[in-house]
């Protein structure tokens, strides 16, 4: 089981690599395909931000999360700058917090039971 949640996610990883390209071929460079590209590049940051996890430090776990919501809050922030011409903080926080807690949570929970970081076991509950 645990071979295949980590299939299924490297293989969506890489399917992405390799759709976002022949969407662009296909269809142009539209909206669309640059906020795929935006949040692609931004999923490259989150994977870089992962190494903070293979950290000894008791502090790995919440800078992990402080990190990853910079990163989200960031790309949020500018991209309704630059679509919509202003920026509404409040909104923005407001829409972003709950749903990057609620994916934070669902991804810690795969990486700890079916993914690994170093220093967190089943037996540290």
């Amino acid at each position: 089981m645990k071979n295949t949640f980590r299939n299924i996610f490297l293989t969506i990883g890489l399917g992405t690599l390799i759709f976002t390209p022949m969407i662009i071929i296909d269809n142009g460079f539209n909206d669309t395909m640059i906020s795929v590209l935006i949040w692609l590049g931004a999923s490259i940051i989150y994977g870089l931000s992962f190494a903070i996890l293979n950290w000894k430090s008791v502090f790995r776990i919440p800078l992990h999360f402080l990190v990853c919501f910079a990163v989200t809050l960031v790309i949020r922030c500018a991209y309704s700058f630059f679509i919509n011409g202003e920026l509404n903080l409040k909104k923005t926080l407001i829409i972003t917090s709950p749903i990057f807690i609620a994916v934070y949570i669902v991804l810690f929970i795969y990486i700890k039971y079916f993914g690994h970081i170093t220093g967190i076991k089943k037996s540290e509950e």
